[in-house]
């Protein structure tokens, strides 16, 4: 049986056998092969260069770094550079129809620099497919030294979508099913809210749950937070982090828990929905720091709740789930469409329900749902705008998580609205990489 090794955005990977893969939108894949050592290697490029002095961890995230370190990986393998071949694909259009997108343009800057490093170095290219408006898998059989380009999912299926009405009874059903909302996360921010509230109170409020305690401390001491020390215990936690990282942590182990109970219909991958849904939130903080005016923790949380009107319909998707996939494409529409097509309902509609049972703050339940229309949002406008942003983009350069398509034609319009520059949103997009 061949090995199937994910290369995930911003990775690098050498192999002497099995199989290598690569999700591509926006971002750009590179294979390596030499027939002569039979090894070969698949580079998943992010962005085109760095603006600024970069850490090491991110050099393979740039082709203007990365493919240079990935040439002389494979040459430390035996490889020698005058036999090896390449492979090219990705560099997908974020929005065709902006001129904003000529302004970033990421994906074909992207493939100039590959394509010149390629010439310079005067390596062949045997396979080149790029651009367009679509994503899929790139795939390296190193034992054959093939490449090929595929759907992201198996598009194979024909027929109609069914069309089913799905009834508020049926939706509260559905929420009553889920792990109940974070009560003790909305019982700790309303702590956080009270100036009064002594801070030991959060970690014993914490500790009353021990699975979340574990999963919080799982959290602080990942790669996600890169803290240099190990975090031993809440109560070190709440001291070390401060109330609004930890409550972050919080409310990110709850959201995991709630997306991870739902696997089969929208994610394309374990983790499909949390890990979009995480980059989505990081994203979204990201900008909200650069645009300034708009609270950086509750444009994470935003972000992270967006697509959690998702968990509800997930069970309906997963009966049609490939013929979903394909008439999204096929028929180039904003996924939230189709659901409503489908079902009646979409899942920015199905949020609203569940922030309306969980009792959520305006600002994130606008987010919810609005955040495939910014355009229809009356009030918390600007935060509608920025999750929309931080979802469009996520869905460009990471995909192969989750079943989405977010219509992109918003976009210059809200970064108008925000007062957003191309290379500020440029500057951030390395974040996506880093919450995979």
């Amino acid at each position: 049986m061949t090995m199937t090794t994910i290369v995930p955005t911003g990775g690098m990977v050498i192999n002497s056998s099995g199989q290598l893969k690569a999700f591509l939108g926006s971002c750009v894949g590179l294979g390596l092969f030499d027939p002569h050592t039979g090894s070969g290697g698949l580079l998943h490029i992010l962005l085109p260069e760095p603006v600024s002095a970069i850490p090491e961890s991110h050099t393979t995230y740039y082709a203007r770094t990365g493919i240079p370190l990935f040439i002389e990986s494979m040459k430390s393998q035996g490889c020698r550079e005058e036999d090896l071949i390449a492979f090219i694909a990705g560099g997908a259009l974020v929005n065709p129809l902006s001129p904003q997108e000529m302004n970033l343009n990421i994906g074909h800057r992207t493939l100039e620099i590959t394509l010149a490093c390629m010439r310079s170095r005067g390596i062949p290219i045997k396979m080149f497919e790029a651009s367009g408006v679509n994503p899929f898998c790139m795939s390296l059989q190193i034992d054959t030294g093939t490449c090929t380009i595929e759907p992201v999912l198996d598009r194979n299926g024909s027929g109609e979508l069914p069309k089913t009405h799905i009834s508020l009874d049926q939706i509260s059903a559905a929420i009553d099913r889920l792990l109940p909302v974070p009560q003790i996360a909305l019982s700790i921010a309303h702590m956080l809210s009270d100036e009064d509230t002594n801070i030991s109170s959060i970690a014993d409020e914490i500790k009353r749950d021990q699975v979340l305690s574990a999963n919080v401390l799982r959290l602080c001491n990942s790669s996600y937070l890169g803290i240099p020390r190990k975090i031993a215990s809440i109560d070190q936690a709440v001291v070390f982090l401060g109330s609004k990282i930890l409550i972050q942590m919080v409310i990110t182990a709850q959201t995991e828990k709630i997306y991870l109970g739902c696997e089969q219909g929208y994610s394309l991958s374990r983790g499909g929905m949390y890990h979009h849904a995480l980059a989505t939130a990081r994203l979204s903080e990201r900008l909200a720091r650069a645009r300034g005016g708009i609270a950086p923790d509750v444009a994470y949380t935003a972000g992270l709740l967006h697509d959690i009107g998702k968990v509800v319909l997930d069970q309906h998707i997963a009966a049609v789930q490939p013929l979903f996939y394909r008439t999204i494409y096929d028929r180039n529409k904003d996924s939230s469409e189709l659901e409503r097509e489908m079902f009646g309902i979409d899942h920015c509609q199905t949020g609203l329900v569940l922030t309306e049972r969980w009792e959520l703050p305006d600002v994130i339940r606008d987010a919810i749902l609005f955040h495939h229309s910014p355009g229809s949002a009356r009030d918390n406008q600007e935060m509608v705008n920025l999750v929309y942003l931080a979802d469009v983009f996520v869905d460009r350069f990471l995909t192969g998580l989750e079943i989405e398509k977010t219509s992109s034609a918003s976009m210059e319009e809200s970064m108008g609205m925000l007062g957003l520059q191309p290379q500020q949103v440029y500057e951030h997009l390395t974040v996506i990489a880093e919450s995979f």
